[in-house]
């Protein structure tokens, strides 16, 4: 059963429907493996009707559910996660990492982005507008870009796992030497050449960390 949210936390319409419009992405891109967990995203209200349409005791009961669901994919609290700076050998969940480290961190890769757009523009010198129009189109587009211009993808498990989508640019000039510094359990960077068609995870050359 999802768990009971203390009464001091009162996110928005919006906010509510941001994180439902991400689980469903990460559903859609085939993430969330466990069928239960999966059933109760599909079940979830379009977000454009938690925008318009429910009351606020409906969209409260619809973010206990999206708080069950991110704590069953990810083993912790999404609102606990929010207060707590983590180190990145304690990551879980999904993660971009661009220049000298800086981590980003979301429900999924592509809100992640969403969220911070002036940021990747600028940390990666990418015209605000390129992000614009590519996050209007699937979601695959917007994730290929970064990563062709420099950001690194992360998706860490609960056991320890750790797995990086990158450039071979990125991989030569800080990339290796930044997940071989990591300590998990396990390290597969998977190298995304410019000039091939994207297919999330399944895309890349494996080199074992």
């Amino acid at each position: 059963m999802p768990t009971n949210i203390t009464k001091p936390y009162s996110p928005s319409p919006f906010d509510i429907a941001a994180y439902v419009e991400s689980l469903k992405i990460s559903l859609k891109d085939g993430e969330i493996k466990d069928k239960n967990v999966a059933k109760t995203i599909e079940n979830m209200p379009a977000p454009i009707r938690i925008k318009s349409e429910l009351s606020y005791e409906e969209c409260f009961m619809i973010f206990e559910t999206v708080r069950w669901a991110w704590k069953e994919i990810t083993g912790q609290d999404i609102i606990e996660l929010a207060k707590v700076k983590q180190s990145p050998e304690t990551l879980i969940g999904n993660y971009w990492m661009l220049k000298n480290g800086l981590t980003f961190h979301g429900v999924n890769h592509y809100t992640v982005i969403k969220q911070n757009i002036d940021v990747f523009a600028k940390l990666l010198n990418i015209s605000p507008f390129v992000i614009h129009e590519k996050l209007s189109a699937p979601p695959e587009q917007i994730i290929k870009t970064i990563i062709d211009n420099g950001g690194v993808r992360v998706f860490i498990t609960k056991d320890k796992r750790a797995y990086f989508q990158m450039n071979d640019k990125i991989y030569g000039e800080w990339g290796r030497n930044k997940v071989k510094k990591l300590d998990f359990k396990n390290k597969i960077v998977k190298l995304i050449d410019k000039s091939i068609d994207y297919n999330g995870w399944k895309s890349g050359i494996t080199i074992l960390l």
